[in-house]
């Protein structure tokens, strides 16, 4: 009997070691042809642009194309339940944001994959921050100011977000909540409706991601009132964030990450993370992040793991509490 025991216990190891060698070999032979991207997002938005950047640079770097395919539907979950039940091989990746791995498991009453359970984190690469805005003829220039007025005249003040369940549409709903004021919500289809409204004074106040706004702000078309981030915006520095006007830290951002199929082999992901972040860290990857108006971040695997995990334990509340749900 004891003998069994030991010789199954040398057998498991030595087949613990036979699947680290087979490990390691595929990884030194990835990639050996090309890899695909998948952003569930439509192509010429902020994330697909960013995508197409890493993808160049990883091509670069690796030697076989890294192809971006967008598989657009459900906010998300499409791009994202496609990559989720692709072969763990390296060959298949998922840019991807706040939505599909974070919000929408609370905003759809069931998902084909968990945001969790069925990736394996590869890196976050960069966060583009919600900024609060008002038409220029607002009655009030700060986001005091606002408050203050909001509060004598409930109900009154318009604000209009980038789509029902958005990341903007939910920060507006933490910030209404935080404060204790109430706007009337009014829901577009993507940011350009936005700027039409502010330009217009047709909305009075806008949550959007700062990605499109930052030219008329530069030009005082319309009055930054406060950015939801954890530092100041190098496009607009004099834009305070939430601990500047004493409330407590906060950050809602559009996040963009790579994720690859759950138990993709530890190898290839330590090198794609590698790879992005001397991009990200470098010159050339620090200005066309920030081309973009986004944040850079960068980071390990076990960094993106915490990161989501904190964002789903964050936007989980405010989203039930606010009782969006998706339409």
């Amino acid at each position: 009997m004891q003998l069994r025991q030991t010789l199954g216990w040398i057998g498991l190891v030595a087949a613990g070691f036979v699947w680290s060698i087979s490990n390691n070999a595929t990884a030194q032979e990835w990639p050996s042809r090309p890899v695909t991207i998948v952003v569930p997002y439509p192509a010429g938005g902020p994330n697909d642009t960013l995508a197409r950047v890493v993808a160049k640079k990883l091509g670069d770097s690796f030697g076989p194309a890294f192809i971006v395919e967008n598989r657009v539907g459900a906010g998300g979950n499409i791009g994202a339940n496609a990559v989720a039940k692709s072969k763990p091989d390296g060959y298949t990746l998922l840019f991807t944001s706040t939505g599909p791995q974070a919000n929408n498991k609370f905003l759809y009453p069931t998902l084909p994959y968990d945001p969790v359970k069925d990736f394996s984190s590869v890196v976050l690469i960069a966060k583009t921050p919600v900024i609060f805005m008002a038409r220029a003829k607002a009655p009030f220039a700060t986001f005091a100011e606002m408050v203050t007025f909001a509060k004598a005249n409930p109900g009154k003040l318009s604000i209009g977000t980038s789509g029902h369940g958005s990341v903007s549409h939910i920060a507006s709903e933490y910030l209404q909540a935080v404060t204790g004021i109430r706007f009337l919500n009014v829901p577009f289809a993507g940011s350009s409706p936005l700027i039409q409204g502010l330009l217009s004074n047709d909305l009075d106040l806008v949550s959007d991601l700062v990605t499109s706004h930052v030219p008329m702000l530069k030009e005082k078309q319309y009055k930054a009132l406060l950015m939801a981030a954890y530092k100041h915006s190098s496009s607009l520095p004099d834009v305070p964030i939430f601990t500047d006007v004493g409330m407590a830290r906060f950050e809602a951002t559009a996040w963009s990450a790579l994720m690859a199929p759950a138990n993709t082999p530890t190898a290839i992901v330590t090198r794609i993370n590698a790879a992005v972040n001397d991009w990200i860290k470098s010159p050339e990857g620090q200005k066309q992040i920030a081309s973009l108006e986004m944040m850079a971040e960068g980071g390990s695997p076990a960094d993106l793991d915490t990161f989501i995990s904190n964002e789903i334990d964050k936007w989980g509340p405010i989203i039930k509490k606010a009782g969006i749900v998706a339409k």
